[in-house]
């Protein structure tokens, strides 16, 4: 392993062997004289001076001048790193890579080594690359390199060949991103060769991209069958994009029988991981009770959740498509949420609804409850509005609406006790805005006792839901923060929830949308 030290115009070279007849008085001289400059580097050192710091962090790690120390060295060349020394971010490399002085992390260790590279360390990266035939992870960095332009020019095919050496060692990385390379430089039979390579050792994107591949269309032989085995496999090693593919395929009944059922579910998982297209497709099976009963409020949601991550375009062309048939009740739907959320037109919006009724969608009768109990209705009636939701005790939206209505008293006497009941009912029906409605009350105590680990359970369930309020988003870091509620204490946890935008895409979507008159 090669340590890149400090390079500082010192005399602090381990002294040679003095002569036989070297005079005594000469040699405590030249002693003297390297004390006194290794003294002065680590005086550097601690003054804050960057090379020197390097250079005492090499000594503490080859156990030159000093007793060897890994977490002094470590110390030394993260703080010399700290001040961008190009030769201390790369030893810090080092100690990723090995594991030593710190705890071992190839991540860190190839992303430290590419920092120092940007920086302006070329003679790091001709290292690496000379010994790419023999080490692994010196091939996966220069391949790494190649890929992405760092210190070189970008050349795919150049990636490829250092990844493929270190697929040649066993490195399953190696295999799937010499896969990935092989098929950005439009050499598809090496990429699926590497693809397959990774999914015999389970890779999953492997696996996934040897699926995709082979289910044709690609430049290389199809195989329908193997494409929904390897799919199958991703899909379920929780590989969200695997997943949508498969629903994909069972709602197409492309390589397998079509089941509308397990496509719905596949989406729903993928969905439910952050995937784009996951939940784009789920929003659509929702939208047209694919596999599933309809639900429009849910359908929306999902639309909103994807539009900003790449399918704006997507749901406006729906929405134009539908405009122009004008009988789809979804787009009546849509049309009376832009109408109540946005534009505040309480009768137009309830027109809508009425139409979606007619189509015997339980969201149209819903929606109208809502804005007949809304006090911005010229003409509330809320005891209806409670009547009407009473008789939709199977929908959850429907019992978290009735529930907000007890809470407030608002068309029924208030009760506290029966909007908790309501609230727990359409929780346990798997209605997000239910959870972190009741989530709020146990963590406040109102109107009930309060119950931290409860308020925590169901905050946590809206969460896998991707429901999660901005509220509860700040509560529930709080409790991770500060070891809650039975929670360890999770400062990661806290800060990735703080950092999260609980925003309602909603608002968003449907300002964006024009409809013909």
């Amino acid at each position: 392993m090669l340590i890149l030290a400090g390079g500082l115009a010192c005399n602090a070279k381990t002294p040679k062997a003095p002569k036989v007849n070297t005079d005594s008085i000469a040699v405590a001289q030249r002693t003297e004289e390297i004390r006194d400059s290794l003294n002065m580097i680590m005086d550097k050192a601690k003054a804050g001076d960057a090379s020197a710091m390097n250079e005492v962090g090499t000594w503490y790690y080859t156990g030159k001048h000093v007793n060897r120390d890994y977490a002094q060295a470590y110390e030394w060349w993260k703080k010399a790193s700290l001040k961008s020394n190009v030769r201390a971010i790369a030893n810090l490399g080092m100690c990723y890579q090995l594991g030593r002085g710190v705890e071992r992390d190839s991540v860190d260790a190839i992303r430290l080594y590419e920092k120092s590279i940007k920086e302006g360390n070329s003679v790091l990266l001709g290292q690496r690359t000379d010994n790419a035939s023999k080490s692994a992870f010196d091939a996966m960095l220069a391949g790494d390199c190649y890929e992405n332009g760092v210190g070189v020019k970008k050349d795919y095919a150049k990636a490829a060949g250092f990844y493929a050496q270190a697929a040649a060692m066993g490195s399953i990385d190696g295999m799937r991103q010499a896969g990935l390379c092989y098929l950005n430089s439009k050499d598809n039979a090496k990429a699926l060769h590497y693809f397959e390579k990774g999914a015999s050792k389970g890779d999953l994107s492997s696996e996934y991209w040897a699926g995709k591949m082979l289910l044709g269309g690609m430049n290389v032989p199809a195989n329908k069958q193997q494409a929904v085995v390897y799919l199958l496999k991703a899909a379920e090693g929780g590989m969200a994009a695997a997943q949508t593919e498969i629903g994909t395929l069972y709602a197409e009944g492309n390589g397998v029988t079509k089941n509308p059922v397990q496509a719905a579910e596949w989406h729903r998982k993928s969905a439910l991981q952050g995937n784009a297209k996951g939940m784009w497709n789920y929003g659509n099976v929702l939208k047209d009770g694919f596999g599933v009963e309809k639900d429009y409020d849910q359908a929306l949601f999902w639309m909103s959740e994807a539009a900003p991550r790449g399918y704006q375009r997507a749901f406006k062309g729906m929405v134009a498509h539908m405009d122009s048939v004008g009988t789809d009740p979804f787009l009546n739907y849509v049309r009376g949420m832009r109408l109540y959320l946005v534009d505040g037109r309480m009768k137009e919006a309830t027109e809508q609804f009425k139409k979606v009724e007619k189509a015997k969608i339980e969201e149209g009768k819903i929606m109208q409850s809502v804005i007949l109990a809304s006090k911005r209705n010229e003409k509330p009636n809320a005891k209806k509005a409670v009547k009407d939701l009473e008789k939709l005790s199977g929908n959850a939206e429907a019992v978290f609406y009735l529930a907000t209505l007890y809470e407030t008293g608002n068309g029924v006497g208030q009760d506290m006790a029966k909007a908790i009941e309501l609230y727990r009912r359409s929780s346990d029906m798997g209605y997000g805005r239910a959870q972190c409605y009741l989530a709020d009350i146990y963590y406040e105590g109102r109107g009930t006792d309060k119950d931290l680990v409860t308020a925590v359970s169901l905050y946590r369930k809206a969460l896998d839901n991707r429901q999660l309020s901005q509220n509860g988003a700040t509560r529930l870091a709080e409790c991770y923060e500060n070891g809650l509620a039975g929670l360890p204490k999770d400062k990661k946890m806290a800060e990735s929830l703080r950092k999260q935008k609980h925003q309602d895409n909603l608002i968003n979507l449907l300002k964006n949308i024009n409809f013909n008159d």
